[in-house]
C-alpha cells in the first residue's frame, strides 16, 4: 500500500514528465521559400504546450491568405495556412515625353524596365530600373535635346524664335543679310533629335565678290560660252518669222536673280535669229534660244 505522500511524489513525477513531452521542436519551413519565421520566434528557444510562433512573408511577397500563426499542440504544430505573392511595384510614375518597356515578369518583385524617350529627347537617371521590394529602383526622366548657341553672321541678322540660349530640338534659327550682301547657304536652319543642325550656318557676301556662273548658249552651227549668267536677252532688228531673217546685233544683259540680285555688265555678240527665241529661263541663268551665225 502507499501512503498518501507517496502518491503525492508520484503525481507530481508524472506531471513533469508529461509536461517535458508535450514541448514543441523549433518550427521549420519546408517547401515554402517565400514565409520566414518572426525574428522573436527565431530567437526563441523553449516552445511549450500552448506555445505560438508567428511567420511572416519573405523580402519582395506580401500576404496572399492564411493565417501568420500556428500553436504547439500535444508536442506538435498546427498546419501554417499562410500564403505568400510577389509584390506588385505597379506601373513606373508618368513623365512627359518618357515610356517603358517591361520583361515577362511586367511589374511583379524583381521585375525589370527599360525606359524610352520620344524623338528629340534624351534619358536623364537611370535607363534600366528594377522592382524592388521598396519599389522601382532609381529615377527616369526625359530631357529635350539641345543644339550649340548659333554664331552670329557678319554683315547679316540671325533671328531666334525660341528666345533660349540654346535651341532645343526643332527650334529654328532664321538667317538674312545686310544690304548689299548675299546669303551663302540656306537661311534658315532647324536642330534635329542628334543635337545637330540640319545644315552648315550660312554666310553674308559681298555681291560684286561673288563669281558668276559660266552659261552656254547653243546655236545651230556653234556654241558660245560666256564667262557669266545669262538671265535675260534683248534682241534688237527685223524679225520676220522661221525661215527669213535678217543679219543684226542680239544684245545680252539684265540682272543675276540666282542668290541676291545685282547688275550684269552687257555683252555684244553678232548673230542673226533664225525663227524666234524659244525660251528663256530667269532664277539660275539658264537661256535656251535658237541662234545661227551668218557666214
Amino acid at each position: 500500500m502507499f501512503s498518501s505522500n507517496s502518491w503525492t511524489k508520484c503525481l507530481i513525477c508524472l506531471i513533469f514528465i508529461t509536461s517535458g513531452n508535450s514541448e514543441c521542436p523549433k518550427p521549420q519551413v519546408e517547401g515554402n521559400q517565400h514565409v520566414v519565421l518572426t525574428n522573436d520566434a527565431l530567437l526563441k528557444n523553449d516552445f511549450s504546450e500552448g506555445s505560438e510562433a508567428t511567420f511572416e512573408c519573405a523580402n519582395g511577397y506580401v500576404k496572399d491568405q492564411g493565417s501568420e500563426s500556428i500553436t504547439c499542440t500535444s508536442g506538435e504544430w498546427s498546419t501554417l495556412e499562410l500564403t505568400c505573392k510577389k509584390k506588385d511595384c505597379g506601373a513606373p510614375m508618368e513623365m512627359p515625353h518618357l515610356t517603358y518597356e517591361f520583361d515577362k515578369e511586367g511589374t511583379l518583385f524583381g521585375a525589370s524596365a527599360r525606359a524610352f524617350c520620344d524623338k528629340g529627347y534624351q534619358i536623364q537617371g537611370s535607363s534600366y530600373r528594377q522592382c524592388y521590394a521598396t519599389g522601382w529602383s532609381g529615377r527616369s526622366r526625359c530631357e529635350v535635346v539641345t543644339c550649340e548657341e548659333p554664331i552670329d553672321i557678319m554683315n547679316g541678322v540671325i533671328s531666334k524664335n525660341h528666345g533660349k540660349q540654346f535651341p532645343e530640338y526643332g527650334d529654328v534659327i532664321q538667317y538674312s543679310c545686310d544690304e548689299g550682301y548675299t546669303l551663302i547657304g540656306n537661311k534658315s536652319i532647324e536642330c534635329n533629335e542628334d543635337g545637330e543642325y540640319n545644315s552648315f550656318f550660312p554666310e553674308c557676301k559681298d555681291v560684286n565678290d561673288i563669281p558668276l556662273k559660266p552659261t552656254t548658249i547653243s546655236t545651230t552651227s556653234a556654241s558660245i560660252t560666256t564667262t557669266w549668267t545669262v538671265p535675260t536677252i534683248q534682241v534688237s532688228g527685223t524679225h520676220h518669222g522661221i525661215g527669213e531673217h535678217d543679219t543684226n546685233t542680239a544684245t545680252i544683259s539684265g540682272r543675276y536673280h540666282g542668290i541676291g540680285e545685282h547688275d550684269i555688265n552687257a555683252a555684244t555678240r553678232n548673230v542673226a535669229v533664225v525663227g524666234s527665241v524659244i525660251g528663256i529661263v530667269i532664277g539660275l541663268g539658264l537661256l535656251s534660244a535658237s541662234l545661227h551665225r551668218c557666214p
